[in-house]
């Protein structure tokens, strides 16, 4: 390898040394609701979430699959107008599980399966 090859590839890996870890493209919200647990699931920034493919958490040590929906969709009903919201049985303060979902860039017309473990 050339200097200048070593010398760029140098620099990329410090570039993505310094650039942080990048912020999750979904995360889930638990809050009480009764003696249950109400989930929202949240989109990152300029991110949409595809409503034609129900988002789904699949929790762990066999708890099942909770899957996300809203009221309010988009004209088109491809996408959630307000963050889907899903309730799971008891009170729990943290979930754990795999989150596999559609999302699509705001200014995108193709979406891109996610799945993202909580």
């Amino acid at each position: 390898m050339s200097a200048a090859r070593s010398r760029a590839a140098a620099w990329l890996v410090l570039a993505l040394a310094c650039a942080g870890p990048a912020e999750p493209p979904l995360r889930v919200m638990a809050s009480p609701a009764g003696q249950d647990t109400r989930l929202v699931l949240e989109a990152g920034p300029q991110l949409k979430i595809n409503a034609r493919l129900a988002p789904a958490l699949e929790l762990d040590r066999g708890g099942g699959v909770v899957r996300f929906d809203a009221r309010r969709l988009t004209p088109d009903s491809a996408y959630f107008a307000e963050p889907p919201v899903a309730m799971l049985r008891g009170r729990h303060e943290r979930v754990h599980g795999t989150l596999r979902a559609s999302v699509c860039r705001e200014d995108e017309a193709v979406c891109r399966s996610v799945m993202v473990r909580i």
